[in-house]
């Protein structure tokens, strides 16, 4: 009978047609695939592969927040959400936030362009004046390496401050004085005012200091939440004085 060779040979071309498709031997078997691992998120090279400092609230040390130190004794406001102390005294001589302005940092002022000794300047954080003086802004802009809270190992400059009050090297708790706001043209600036800005994560070089609104926009968030919490503290001390006021007339009566 036919039947068996005819079956043999249809095997044969099926097998040689399956063969020209796979480019001309017959395929393998196929072994079963194991699902792989998601991928792993790494940072960008030259950064750390843990929470970067200041980033997110972590530190470089596992992505553990490292607390904020105290403030400083004299501290005129407290330490707000962000870590920061407000870097201006008095508040109250203090340009609203709508006049403040973005650049490489974040420009603000006085009202009345109030400076030196009328318009101090505060360590926002604890930590170390690690650099003074920076191309543009003057030759007593400290430089401040934080060394406690959010943004520990962040370098923070103040541009157009004279005159710088603390000399490098020095270490400072938040909220004390480190120099007064220019008063004149300080560096590149067409009036008195203070420019904050921090420098980028990992940045070790205090002149490397930021491209325009690279850094600002945080910089920004930080000032507002220690600003915000700086006019409280005014507002509850000239209620409190209110009220002693009040009741020393009373008692006098």
């Amino acid at each position: 009978m036919l039947v068996l060779p005819l079956l043999a040979l249809c095997a044969a071309m099926a097998q040689g047609a399956t063969a020209a498709i796979t480019g001309g031997t017959a395929p393998a078997p196929v072994a079963p695939t194991v699902p792989a691992s998601p991928p792993v998120s790494r940072a960008p090279v030259g950064t750390a592969e843990t929470t970067s400092v200041g980033a997110t609230g972590g530190s470089a040390t596992g992505g553990v927040a490292i607390p904020s130190a105290p403030p400083f004794a004299g501290s005129p406001y407290p330490i707000s959400p962000s870590g920061w102390v407000f870097p201006l005294y008095p508040v109250s001589s203090v340009a609203s936030k709508g006049r403040w302005t973005l650049d490489q940092g974040v420009d603000l002022g006085g009202s009345a362009n109030q400076c030196g000794a009328h318009l101090r300047e505060l360590a926002v954080a604890s930590g170390t004046i690690v650099h003074e003086g920076l191309e543009g802004f003057g030759q007593w802009a400290p430089v401040l390496l934080v060394e406690s809270g959010p943004d520990t190992g962040r370098l923070i400059y103040y541009g157009h401050a004279s005159p710088d009050l603390v000399p490098v090297g020095t270490h400072v708790s938040a909220g004390q004085t480190i120099a007064e706001v220019g008063c004149g043209a300080i560096g590149i600036s067409s009036a008195p005012h203070l420019e904050i800005g921090m420098l980028p994560v990992g940045a070790t070089d205090p002149e490397g200091l930021p491209a325009f609104g690279q850094t600002s926009h945080e910089t920004l968030a930080n000032l507002s939440s220690a600003y915000t919490t700086a006019l409280s503290a005014y507002e509850a001390r000239r209620a409190a004085a209110a009220r002693a006021r009040r009741a020393s007339a009373g008692h006098a009566r």
